[in-house]
Parts: structure tokens; sequence; C-alpha cells
């Protein structure tokens, strides 16, 4: 090693190995970070591993800025780049190794996918900093290639690059790769020898002397490649290659400029504006082939991207066809018009944040002068939550004996007692519980759902809420009267569950207003959310009827949203005694 290190520039060599030790350590540092700002107070035990895996890094930082130091102070020291290497592995090694434990610690203290990602990269860094302090000398022979890399001529990385690994691992000779060139240089000799050069390839090659000439032959046909020279009369390469990439028919078609090396600067700037590469003359072939190999192969990429999106395109197309048909079809469920019932007013809101909902709202009359209010979220949200949408409503629908559909009259039970109606209607929960939770268990799909039956004549209400948001019922000064939370679980989830009837009486005056909770957590531009205390407030200031009530609440909830995406379904649903 001695030899090595007499004959290399120190000071490059130590700056070299205290970036190879620093790499892995600043990424131990950057993604320990991020994982401390992630990770609350709760996981307390991931944050002491991390605080360990910090304090062993900067400790090894230490180390390094200490022992690869050759401006100490002190006079009488001496600095001995072979002494300080051979220490690397023996005041490093075990704490790399400590740093390795830790971070596979903290792998085994995590659950969220995302923060064990971040935690694997903790430990793969860990790995490759104990790689290299244990392995201290590989990194001068490491320096010694990249100074070697570096003194290789141009023609030199042209033959490396003939020949690149395939997906397969194999090599894959780029001399297979033909394409039609278009070379355009105002030389003719230039010109022929590039023809000849490239239809040896199996290349076809179209050459033209100007610019003009050029410009008429890309109208004419498609081209893979253009090897375009920068220094030509009238208009000059500089301006043809502006026309070329501003123009939507012709950006598309990679270009190499030929230029003289003294003109470099110009090639820069040639590439600033989105030419590939460039070629320097007189042409090396090896370097011209390796360059017009690696230009294709990209020109071959971006097709085949581009026809990857059209694909996609295409489908998209179809499938929100689809979802448009879906998203009309699960609008048909929804009640075609709001119930007009005498004494009584109905309104609702509907507003899904994708083309299909998995929140649902129903209104429909039962025996015996009684209407059904249903209002309900299905978990989950896309194409599995509307399907379950529709199961709910037709469930609920079928076991509570609804007396019309659309106006036409169906069979339903009658109780001609005018007595337990409502019981009846409500056992339509506990039915499509079992139904929902024993057939479809599977899924693991469940809605929360409220659902009162109102006797339209005195205003009595009996219903059951299966873990839906509170239902509020306001007085005729739009004071909250009553709040009626939850009288069971979630719909769907086990089978045989209890789900309570409650009862309540809605006097002159009385207005219910039901939601779900697209509503309070509606985010708004900066990510706050709508929440409970401004839905009361707005229900306080909102106007007398049904409908008024609903429309102001749902503007107040859209403008709060603004900009945002809609981060959920929105429903409200209002029935109010006259």
């Amino acid at each position: 090693m001695s030899y090595q290190l007499e004959h290399l520039n120190q000071a490059n060599l130590i700056g070299f190995i205290r970036h190879e030790l620093r790499t892995p350590i600043n990424a131990i540092i950057g993604y320990g970070e991020l994982l401390q700002e992630d990770l609350d107070e709760t996981n307390s035990s991931a944050l002491v591993i991390i605080d360990e895996v910090l304090l062993g890094v900067k400790e090894v930082l230490q180390i390094i800025s200490d022992l690869l130091n050759p401006r100490n102070e002190d006079e009488e020291y001496k600095f001995d780049l072979e002494d300080s290497i051979k220490k690397i592995p023996l005041v490093m090694g075990n704490l790399a190794k400590k740093i390795i434990t830790h971070s596979e610690d903290l792998l085994n203290n995590l659950t969220e996918v995302e923060s064990k990602e971040d935690a694997e990269k903790i430990r793969i860094a860990a790995s490759k900093l104990f790689e290299l302090v244990n392995h201290a000398d590989s990194m001068i022979d490491t320096f010694i290639q990249s100074l070697d890399l570096n003194q290789l001529s141009f023609d030199s990385l042209a033959a490396l690059s003939t020949a690149l690994p395939n997906s397969d691992g194999e090599t894959e000779n780029l001399d297979t790769l033909t394409g039609k060139i278009l070379v355009v240089d105002d030389t003719p000799s230039n010109l022929e020898l590039l023809s000849r050069n490239l239809s040896r390839k199996g290349h076809q090659v179209t050459t033209n002397l100007s610019v003009k000439q050029a410009i008429e032959t890309l109208s004419n046909s498609d081209y893979d490649l253009i090897l375009l020279d920068l220094i030509m009369p009238e208009i000059n390469g500089y301006q043809f290659l502006n026309y070329l990439k501003n123009n939507p028919s012709f950006q598309h078609i990679p270009v190499i400029m030929i230029s003289a090396l003294d003109e470099l600067e110009s090639v820069i700037r040639c590439i600033e504006i989105g030419a590939e590469d460039f070629l320097p003359k007189p042409f090396n072939p090896v370097l011209l082939n390796a360059r017009i190999n690696s230009s294709l192969e990209r020109k071959r990429l971006r097709d085949k991207e581009q026809q990857y999106t059209q694909q996609v395109e295409a489908l998209s197309r179809i499938l929100e066809k689809e979802l448009d048909k879906g998203r009309q079809m699960q609008k048909d469920f929804l009640p075609a018009r709001i119930l007009s019932k005498s004494g009584w007013e109905f309104d609702a809101f509907f507003s899904p944040a994708r083309q299909l909902a998995g929140d649902f709202y129903d209104i429909f009359e039962l025996p015996n002068n009684h209407v059904g209010l249903v209002i309900a979220d299905v978990c989950d949200k896309g194409v599995g939550a509307a399907l379950f949408m529709g199961l709910f409503r037709s469930l609920i629908r079928i076991f509570s004996g609804q007396t019309t559909l659309d106006g036409l009259s169906i069979l339903a039970f009658q109780d001609n007692s005018n007595s337990g109606i409502s019981g009846k209607a409500l056992e339509a929960i506990r039915l499509a519980n079992n139904y929902v939770s024993i057939n479809h268990a599977e899924t693991g799909m469940f809605a929360t759902i409220f659902f009162g039956v109102i006797e339209l004549e005195t205003g009595k209400m009996e219903y059951v809420s299966g873990g839906h948001e509170a239902i509020y019922i306001l007085d005729a000064n739009h004071q909250i009267k009553h709040t009626l939370d939850s009288t069971g679980p979630a719909v769907g989830m086990l089978p045989n569950m209890t789900f309570q009837i409650k009862q309540i009486e809605m006097d002159a005056g009385d207005l219910l207003v039901a939601y779900t909770d697209g509503v309070p957590e509606a985010k708004s531009e900066n990510g706050e959310f709508f929440n409970n205390e401004r839905l009361r407030a707005a229900l306080h200031t909102s106007s007398i009827s049904a409908q008024e009530t609903i429309q102001y609440i749902s503007n107040q909830v859209m403008d709060h949203i603004g900009m945002a995406d809609q981060f959920d379904d929105i429903t409200m649903l209002a029935a109010k005694r006259l």
C-alpha cells in the first residue's frame, strides 16, 4: 500500500475517502431525522432506537474528521495517511456494527409500511458503512480506478458503450439497432462519409445540404434521428434546432449536433435547447456508432412510452364511460324526486367525491301513513362501496315493507291497527346486518346507517342508528333540541348484533338534520376540517325550511372546501314538521 500512496495525490485521496464514508452516513442521518418527524411520542421505543443510531453515526463523523485531518493545529503532529487508513476499521468497526444492530432493531419496532421503508434504507446504508470501514484499503483501489476512468479517451468510452446489459443481465449488441436517419450538412464530403458509414450499419439514410431541404424532407417522411451540422449558411444548425424543438410535429425526433471541438460552447447551448448529444469532427466511426445507437435506443423507449400512454388513455376513456354508466345507475338508486307529504317538508343533498359513491339517502312511504328516512355511509370508496351502497339500500327497502316505488303501489305488510309499523320496518336493519355479515363476510364491508320511521300524523319517530354520526333535531328557533346518538354498531360487521330502537316525538316546527361524516371531515385547501363546531354554527344560522337549511349548510361546506379536492362523499337529509 505504501507504494500506491506515494504515487497518488494525497489531498485528493483523503477527500475521496471522506466522501465515501460520509455518503452512507448522510443517508442514515437524513432518513433518521425524517422518521423522528413522522413518529409520534406513542412509539417511544422506536424513537429511542433512532436516537441511538444518530448518536452512533455522529460519533463516526467526528472520528472521520479527527482521523483524516492532515491540517492538525498541533505543530508536533505529523499526519501519516497510511497509518490513518489502517486505523479506520480499528476505531470505527465496533461503532459501525452497533449502528447495524440498532437499525435492525428499528425495523422490528415499526409497523407502518412507509416507516419500515425508511428504516430499511437506514439498514442498507449502515451495512454499506460497515463494509467500507472494514475494507478501508479497497477505497484506494476504487480511487485509482476512478482516475483511470477519467483518463479514458472518447474512443474508449464509445467502445464501452457499444455493448450494454439488457434486462436479463446479458450483453446486447447495439449494432442491431437501425433506423431512418436524416443528415443535414452543407459539406458534401461529410454527407457522403456519414451516409456510407451509417448505411453499412443497416440504417436508412437521407442527406440534405441545407435546412430548407431538410424541412421539406421532414414534411414528407418520418425519421428516427437527425444529425445536424452547427455551422451552415443561410439558416444555421442553432436556428434549425430551435425550430424543431418548438414544432409539435418534429420535437420528438432526437437531434445529434455535429461540430468542431472549438465550437463546444455553441453545442452546449444547443443541448440546453433540446439536442440529444453531439459529435466532434472529424468523425470517429466507433464513437459515431455508439452515439447514434444510444440516441436510437432512447427514441425507441420514448416511442414505446408514447404508445403505452395512448393505450392507457384509450383504456381510461373506456373506463370513464363505464364509470359514467355506473354513476348514472347509482344515481337512479336515489329517490327520483323528493317525497311530498301534507304537513311535512323533506329535502336532501348528495355530492360524491368520485364517480361512484358509498353514501346514500332514501325517503320512502311505509304502511298507514308512515315515512322511512335513511342516510348511510358504506366503508371505503369506489366501485366496491358503490355496489354495497345499492345492496344496503335495496335490503332496507325490501325488509322494511315500503308501499310505493316511484309512485307505483307495491305489495307490503299491512298493520290495520296502526301500531307496530315502526318496529317491523326497523327490523330491516337487523335483517340487512345478518344478510351482509353472513353472505359477504369475506369482503369486510359494512355501513353506518340511520333509519328513522315517522308517523306523519303524530310526529312520533322510532329510529335505529347503526354507528352513524349524531342526528340533530332543531326547534322552531333553530336551537338544538335533541341529539340522536348511535343505538348499535355499524351494520354488516357481525351477525346477530343488537340494534336498540329508540323513540322521539317531533313537534310542529321541529327540523331533523342528518348527515354523513363527509360534512364535518370536509377539508379546506390548507387541510383544515369543516368540523362539528362549524356544522352546529351553520344549523343555528340556517333558514327556516328544510330546503333552505340543506342549501345553506351545503354552501358553507363547499365554500370551505374551495379549490381543494373533495376528500369524501357529502350527503345530508332534512325532515321538517310544519
